[in-house]
């Protein structure tokens, strides 16, 4: 039952468009539109909201916030911290007491209440500690349903309420940097930076004094978590002051308390959600905001309208979603790629379902009505709102809410119908077991009846309020009957009024009736802003100047007001009477209008799904409990659309333990685990490898994907080092950039993940660049369960001097390119195909693609001829030493004097005491000789 709310009637009407007549046909008459007035909210009585658990405030003792856990239970402590901003990023971070570790969630966009909540159930803390703005009142409610004792008055965790300044990012940040995690092996290295004076006593460097630790610290701490997720290292802050406030608190107690330590930081993610971050989102162009490029749309809000979607693969679906619930679980079903092979196959049936060309009339009559559909979660906000305020009085609702519902009510049957005609939806969970029976039919068509009945759409829409059709109250009927009679009243009792005014004066006379200011005579002000009549002896009354009129009121226009009062407020009152009514009705079907908008979005999701792998070609895959990546003609989406063809291209990669003799695809030794692209520039390396990752990620949000056919198993986590985001916040070199992503990929990777590595170690000396490059290649085809790893490298020297032995774990391939060295011009000499082949190239082509850049040709024919040098192994040093044509002919054309002063200066012998006496002798002549 809905709740019940006290009938307290009010209104609120503005002077907008008032009743107005004149004598001599000049006055015209319109009825004015009310201003229903946007209601405050009244808080739901307390009897509604049943809150479990009692939550602490700053003025309990903190003794009090572990709920009565003794410390000898101390070792399964779960301290979780949780925040939200923007409405829908969340971030978690949370302690094990147990493990002395501090797990720390990827920053999860498009997540909610709902995230929230699936993170409390996994984790199972025992103290949750929240910013105001984070209510989880109703993720009690629902909790409390799961507990087996359905009859306990608590939680299993106790909720803090914190100060939002507790999940301060800057303040985190400096509470991280503090912790002592480090390693043996780390504390034989310091890294100093210039002291700012910003920097407490604390993190200054005692033996180098103008100096600080606080960069190294940063840096030790970037390369175990992700500190570009603010919102979750506020919330690791938050825990670490939690900590704080327990040490505090344990030195004024005769028992002392609890002592926490932190040993090490790690990143962790959703159950059944593949790892992605930030970084990959961006590397592989997942998700690309651009800054809108309306000026009034950029900034922070609610609706992340300060951006709009760049080239993306989120942004290619998107465009085929049409409700706002549609798009927003579209891009959150791109934030959270599926670990479940049920729920992946679910959506492929869809797409599958909805693609045969029997069904493409059902789509297209599905995608019509879901033009039309608002999210109803919004509209029952606002239908509340109009039924309750703060003030326990009840105003008008917002004239969208019933056009909404009405055309939802509407829409949502055409779409039920459109499921039922669809072929082969038999096999569809989300038909069958779920749309079907939220669309109740019967139901919804009364809804929509309801409002049909008493809401007059047209004319709501015309005033901007809720209008009553005619036929609904007898007594609304009636005073709307008298107020359109006002047109006829106020012009007889203008004439009347311009009769007892001399005709010498030759006045515009009309009578107005604005709402809540009742009957006035408007009269034309002079020059002076003076009126040009007010009555016999002053009996006018002058009430109030605008626009070079003056209104006033006589004994007429008092006896007006008294005997038809406030006409315009006596309807909108009745009215809103009325329409209160019908959205106390309206309420009854809550549950059902917002499952049904929510099953909606979930059909427009994979309808949006269903239209991009018609347009853009793709193709279903086999998803297999195999650990492998086995795709034919894989092509990359963004690309393909950017250029007039594309050559699709083939890969094979396995994961797993090698050490076994299982035949299996997954497992078997026989199988490469690790590709190494190398080969020139400009042939498609890069791309090829993100259309690799780009693919299993598609198929695992229950995409088809862009390839002849692929055969995937599940991938966990999807881990790059491929673009550097630099900025000047970080005081860092775009090498430690690189260092930082390749340590957090190292240590997060398991059997099932996909680790793309793009040309790692270019940002220092060559030699260091390659050893650490063949060091981490070593290391992951040593590891006993296999990742699934492609790199790119232009490092010939690794295979040129056998450091990286092959084996049968590693594949070597190259993008084929065709040299013809007959061609004159340099940049015409190599033809890209963009094929992959086996096997490995040696030739990186650069100085070619500097000549396609436009480099001048005397700079790209030097390079050459070192680069010649340097493959023949001989002297650079005498290659240069040795003069240049034009150099060889200044020196024959030198004078002899010239070259008599150059062989004395050549034999001059600065180690000789005198030599400083000669050398001067030597240049004074120089000069001499320069002068003549």
């Amino acid at each position: 039952m809905p709740p019940s709310f006290k009938r307290k009637w009010t209104s609120s009407r503005a002077p907008i468009t008032p009743h107005t007549s004149g004598p001599r046909g000049r006055g015209l008459s319109s009825r004015a539109p009310s201003d229903s007035s946007r209601p405050s909210q009244t808080p739901i009585p307390s009897s509604a909201r049943q809150l479990r658990t009692p939550f602490a405030t700053d003025t309990k003792p903190e003794t009090d916030c572990l709920m009565g856990v003794s410390d000898d239970d101390f070792d399964d402590h779960v301290i979780v911290a949780v925040d939200m901003k923007d409405y829908s990023t969340v971030g978690c971070a949370y302690y094990s007491a147990e493990e002395e570790k501090m797990y720390l969630l990827g920053d999860t966009r498009s997540g909610g209440l709902e995230t929230i909540e699936t993170l409390l159930l996994q984790i199972k803390p025992t103290v949750v500690l929240t910013p105001p703005r984070v209510d989880l009142d109703v993720q009690n409610q629902n909790h409390n349903l799961a507990q087996e004792d359905v009859s306990s008055a608590y939680l299993p965790y106790q909720i803090d309420v914190r100060p939002t300044s507790e999940f301060n990012y800057s303040n985190a940040e400096s509470k991280l940097l503090g912790l002592d995690i480090s390693s043996s092996h780390e504390e034989c290295f310091r890294f100093l930076v210039p002291q700012t004076g910003l920097h407490g006593p604390e993190e200054v460097n005692p033996e180098e004094m103008g100096f600080t630790l606080q960069g190294g610290r940063l840096l030790r701490i970037s390369s175990s978590i992700d500190m570009e997720n603010p919102v979750t290292i506020g919330c690791a802050g938050a825990i670490l002051q939690y900590f704080h406030r327990r040490r505090s608190s344990a030195l004024t107690s005769p028992g002392g308390g609890i002592e926490y330590r932190v040993r090490a930081l790690q990143m962790f993610n959703i159950q059944d959600t593949m790892w992605i971050n930030n970084n990959t989102f961006t590397s592989l162009q997942i998700i690309q905001p651009e800054s809108h490029p309306n000026m009034f749309n950029q900034g922070p809000g609610r609706n992340s309208a300060s951006g709009k979607e760049g080239l993306s693969v989120y942004g290619l679906f998107r465009r085929f979603a049409y409700t706002p619930q549609g798009k927003a679980k579209l891009r959150q079903t791109f934030f959270r790629p599926s670990l479940d092979l049920n729920i992946i196959r679910e959506r492929h049936d869809f797409i599958g379902v909805f693609s045969r060309p029997e069904n493409l009339a059902a789509l297209d009559k599905m995608t019509k009505a879901l033009k039309h559909v608002k999210n109803l979660r919004l509209v029952m906000i606002n239908l509340r709102k109009g039924v309750s305020t703060g003030s326990g009085k009840i105003t008008g609702f917002k004239t969208t809410v019933w056009a909404s519902l009405l055309a939802f009510a509407f829409y949502s049957i055409d779409i039920q119908d459109a499921l039922q005609e669809v072929s082969g939806a038999e096999i569809l969970v989300l038909r069958t077991k779920v749309a079907l029976r939220v669309f109740e039919a019967a139901q919804l068509y009364r809804v929509g009846r309801m409002i049909q009945e008493i809401v007059d759409i047209d004319n709501s829409e015309e005033q901007g309020r809720t209008v009553v059709k005619q036929g609904i109250d007898r007594e609304l009927d009636r005073i709307k009957d008298r107020y359109d009679g006002l047109n006829s009243l106020l012009k007889h009792v203008a004439l009347d009024i311009a009769a007892t005014i001399p005709e010498v004066l030759d006045l515009d006379v009309n009578v107005i009736y604005f709402p809540q200011l009742g009957f006035n005579i408007t009269i034309p002000l002079d020059d002076n802003g003076v009126a040009l009549y007010s009555g016999v002896d002053n009996e006018w009354e002058l009430m109030f100047i605008a626009e070079d009129w003056g209104y006033y009121k006589d004994y007429r226009m008092r006896e007006m007001d008294k005997k038809l009062g406030d006409i315009y407020g006596l309807i909108c009152d009745k009215e809103i009477e009325i329409v209160y009514g019908l959205a106390q009705r309206i309420l009854r079907y809550e549950n059902l209008l917002v499952d049904a908008s929510d099953i909606c979005g979930e059909i427009d999701n994979l309808l949006a799904l269903t239209q991009g792998a018609s347009f853009y070609r793709l193709t279903r895959p086999r998803m297999v409990q195999d650990n492998i990546i086995k795709i034919k003609g894989g092509r990359h989406m963004l690309q393909e659309i950017a250029v007039p063809s594309y050559v699709p291209n083939s890969t094979f990669l396995a994961g797993g333990n090698v050490n076994t003799n299982s035949n299996d695809a997954s497992t078997s030794d026989h199988n490469p685990s690790m590709l190494i692209l190398t080969g020139p520039n400009y042939s498609g390396k890069s791309v090829y490898m993100k259309q690799v990752a780009l693919i299993v990620f598609l198929a695992q949000i229950g995409s088809f994907v862009p390839a002849d056919s692929a055969e995937l198993g599940i991938t966990d986590k999807i881990l790059t080092k491929i673009n550097t985001q630099e900025s000047v916040s970080k005081i860092q070199s775009t090498f430690m950039n690189d260092l930082q992503q390749i340590s957090r990929c190292l240590k997060e990777l398991t059997s099932r993940s996909l680790v793309i590595i793009d040309e790692f170690g270019k940002g220092t000396n060559e030699s260091d660049g390659i050893g650490l490059a063949c060091g981490i290649l070593e290391y992951l085809l040593d590891l006993e369960t296999a990742s699934k790893i492609i790199a790119a490298t232009h490092f010939h020297e690794i295979f040129e001097n056998d450091f990286l032995a092959l084996r049968p774990r590693l594949q070597l391939g190259h993008m084929e390119v065709r040299v013809d060295e007959k061609v004159q011009q340099v940049e015409d000499q190599v033809t890209y195909l963009y094929n992959f082949r086996s096997g490995r190239s040696n030739k990186s082509f650069g100085t070619i693609c500097a000549a396609i850049n436009g480099i001048d040709s005397v700079i790209v024919s030097r390079a050459n001829k070192i680069a010649c040098l340097l493959a023949r192994g001989e002297n650079i040093l005498a290659a240069c030493a040795v003069l240049s044509p034009g150099e060889m002919k200044e020196l024959e054309q030198a004078p002899r004097h010239k070259e008599s002063l150059a062989r004395r200066f050549l034999e001059l012998d600065f180690s000789q005491g005198d030599s400083d006496h000669n050398a001067k002798a030597l240049f004074e002549g120089l000069f001499k000789v320069s002068g003549q």
